[in-house]
Order: C-alpha cells, then structure tokens, then sequence
C-alpha cells in the first residue's frame, strides 16, 4: 500500500481537484484506492461522488477516535478497472483539532486497517498547518504540493516546508517530496511566469516538469464527479484534460516505482 498526501497551506490551490484526479486515474489503471477526506468542507468527497452518501457510514473522524469504520464503495457512473472507496469529511471533524488528547499519529495507526487490501491511499488535509496535515504527513509515504503561482501562495511555501521537515525529523522519515506542482497558471501573465522562474532558480528541484493552466473546464469536471479527461468536447477540455492526467500520471509513476 502506497499513501500520498496533497498537501498546501492556502485554500484554492488545487489540492483537492489533485487529489480526486489521483484516486480517479489510481482506480482507472486497475488500483484499490481509498480516498480520506480529512477537511471539514468535504471537497474531496462530493468531488468523487455527486450522489446521495451516508456520512456516518464511513466517517474520517473514525480513523482518530471512536469505533472504527471501513470506507464506503462508489459506485461511479463511469468504468474504471479497479475502485475508488472513501472516507467522508464533514463539520465534525474540528474535533480532532479542538481535543488535545487526540494524537496526530492516531491516523497512521489507524489507516492500515482501514485501507486493508487497497494499493493506494490520498489523503487531502484541510489547508492549514493544523494537526490534521501534520497527521497526514505522519501517514504518508509522500507529500506532493499544488499552488497557484501568486505571492501570498509561494510566500507560505516555507512554512509548510519546515513542518515537513519536522515531520521527517520527528515521526515520518520514510516520507517523500514528491515536489511543487504549478496550477491555474495563467499562461498570458508573466507575473505567473516570473514567480515561476523565481522558485526554479531558489529550489529547482522542487517544481514538477508540468503544469496546469487556469481553465474553467477543470472546475466543470469536479462539478459532475468526472475526471476532467472524460468526455472531452472542445479544445479547452482536451487540454486540461491532457495537462491533468500528465500531472497525475508522472505522480502515480513516481510513487509506484519506489
């Protein structure tokens, strides 16, 4: 079983759209996965599956305290060779961060008897350094970064950076960087561009050799539970989709040839 968290530290990155494609291409080359929903928004969730889901059958909260639940099998209105399960986020979940007695590593704890039998696992922490993405980096084998080239996104990069560090020092020093993936990059701005050369010449081998580029398609897709490479009408579409299964596929390959 292979365990990779999406992690950033401001909302509107990507995180969650990186993470419901992963578990999507996972299933489609013939994977087990379980997807974990560890944000409150629950993001992760409705972007796999439009459809009416008990909550409580299958909650995150249960790989921190409580009776422990196995996750819930989609069934999605799509083929795919292999299966896509999960564990749901929702409100609740504040409790891990508002009680002191539970633990960061409970979620490395628990999972392995959650994820029994799957091949892979995400993990899409909320996008704050709180104790959930601390949990996360704990479980995870590795850490790939989503973010959209403006200041104030690259500008928390370090922060986010040194709690991985700590993490690896600390609890996890098997875990992985995977790197920086650039998304809704504006491909006419060239203050996107000289953020990007900036961060390619301060940690060049962070960044991935792709991008993905501001497209509405892309949003559209997570709207309907779909991959964005399914059903590609218009040009528009067959890019995002091309430039989102690149991105996913080159992370797949990466983590299941370690």
């Amino acid at each position: 079983m292979k365990t990779i968290v999406c992690a950033i530290q401001k909302g509107g990155q990507g995180k969650s759209m990186l993470s419901t494609h992963l578990a999507f291409l996972g299933a489609e080359q013939g994977r087990s996965v379980v997807a974990v929903d560890l944000d409150g928004q629950g993001t992760l969730t409705r972007n796999l599956f439009d459809g009416e889901i008990d909550r409580d059958a299958s909650p995150t909260l249960s790989l921190f305290s409580g009776a422990a639940r196995q996750p819930t099998l989609l069934e999605l209105p799509f083929k795919l060779k292999g299966s896509v399960r999960v564990m749901t986020g929702d409100r609740r979940l504040v409790q891990i961060d508002e009680t002191p007695k539970i633990s960061a590593e409970s979620l490395r704890d628990r999972l392995s008897a959650c994820a029994a039998g799957a091949d892979l696992v995400v993990l899409d922490p909320p996008p704050t350094l709180g104790k959930r993405l601390r949990a996360a980096l704990i479980a995870a084998d590795f850490v790939v970064m989503p973010f959209v080239p403006a200041r104030e996104s690259v500008d928390g990069l370090g922060d986010l950076m040194d709690t991985i560090e700590e993490v690896k020092r600390d609890q996890n020093p098997g875990l992985q960087v995977i790197g920086l993936l650039a998304n809704k990059v504006n491909a006419r701005s060239g203050f996107d561009r000289r953020i990007l050369d900036d961060l390619q010449e301060a940690a060049p081998d962070m960044l991935l050799p792709m991008m993905i580029h501001e497209r509405t398609s892309v949003s559209g897709a997570m709207a309907t539970s779909r991959p964005v490479w399914l059903g590609t009408k218009g040009e528009s579409r067959q890019k995002a989709g091309a430039e989102v299964r690149q991105a996913c596929t080159h992370i797949l390959q990466t983590v299941f040839k370690r």
